[in-house]
């Protein structure tokens, strides 16, 4: 669920759940909305102004509704809290452009929570119940108005440092995503030979490549999804049919003897430390953390990058690996 803290009532789950999805707060407990968000009464949630504002209707289906609310300038919120693409709800409703959804309760009415935002910066969540026995088919139950007192430019970021992921899983078809502290996002491809860099810019949940196709993270951040270039959750890349999608993994550093080539320079790693040693001998040790995963047998410290190289091969190593010298 989009929410993981259920304030002080754990008696009334079931309440917190729906609580989080349309934005009430439970009988007797404190609000179960992050601390950072003001929102508007559920009084007030349906009153006739509301509805004059944002075209809304209880019981109105979810599409036209959509449209209405794009018409009157509202656009999907496609920043903030990701898609929990785990629900197999939420998956459905991603799948048919509704990539405003962010998670759906899988109790009572079991509603689905929708996401969208204006100029002025508002954010408006959109609560919308199953129509039936149909998940496609949802109807408008409540809304209401988020006022954010922190924006999406500093919102909190899914992780600092590199992950890799593969769609195809194959050798040569290896992409990386690094997040620096900043929240500067680089997307690179990592084929058999060289590196190349896809998009370089600030982290937002859904990035689109050069080639027009994108990425999205789930919810909880150990998986990423491609997009097709239509915006819908790409397919086929390991079989037709099936969703393009990978876990984000953290590749140990390699233990051993790195060499930059052509010196006498060396680093060595063992277990969660490193050294650096040159004709003047081995330094002190210093851990790990302070380097920079970049591929099998190749790291980074900040400066320069450093291989473990073939044997009896000569060559210089490089962000794109050793490079042999003929």
């Amino acid at each position: 669920m989009m929410l993981k803290k259920w304030g002080s009532c754990p008696s009334i789950l079931t309440i917190a759940i729906f609580a989080g999805l349309v934005g009430a707060i439970a009988p007797g407990c404190t609000s179960l909305a992050t601390p950072s968000i003001q929102q508007v009464p559920a009084s007030k949630q349906n009153s006739p102004t509301a509805a004059n504002r944002f075209g809304l209707q209880e019981g109105m289906p979810y599409q036209k509704a959509r449209e209405v609310l794009i018409q009157k300038g509202w656009q999907p919120h496609l920043m903030g809290d990701a898609p929990n693409l785990n629900d197999t709800s939420v998956r459905e409703l991603f799948e048919l452009g509704y990539q405003e959804v962010k998670d759906c309760s899988g109790t009572g009415l079991g509603p689905c929570r929708f996401e969208f935002t204006n100029a002025a910066g508002e954010l408006l969540a959109v609560s919308a119940i199953a129509g039936g026995a149909s998940n496609r088919e949802r109807q408008v139950w409540r809304w209401f108005i988020e006022k954010r007192t922190d924006s999406d430019a500093t919102q909190n970021l899914p992780f600092v440092g590199t992950r890799f992921f593969n769609f195809v899983g194959g050798n040569g078809t290896g992409q990386s995503i690094t997040i620096q502290a900043d929240g500067t996002t680089i997307i690179k491809s990592h084929g058999t030979v060289s590196s190349s860099v896809e998009y370089q810019g600030k982290f937002s949940n859904r990035i689109r490549l050069q080639d027009g196709f994108g990425l999205i993270l789930n919810y909880d951040y150990d998986k990423i999804y491609s997009l097709s270039p239509n915006g819908q959750l790409a397919k086929g890349c390991k079989r037709e049919g099936t969703l393009c999608e990978s876990n984000l993994y953290q590749p140990s550093i390699t233990e051993g003897l790195y060499i930059i080539g052509g010196t006498s320079q060396g680093l060595e790693v063992k277990g969660e430390q490193y050294r650096y040693y040159d004709e003047g001998g081995e330094k002190e040790w210093k851990p790990i953390s302070e380097l920079s995963y970049v591929s099998d047998g190749v790291v980074f410290d900040g400066k320069i990058y450093w291989c473990i190289p073939p044997r009896r091969e000569a060559g210089v190593c490089s962000a794109n690996g050793w490079t042999p010298v003929r």
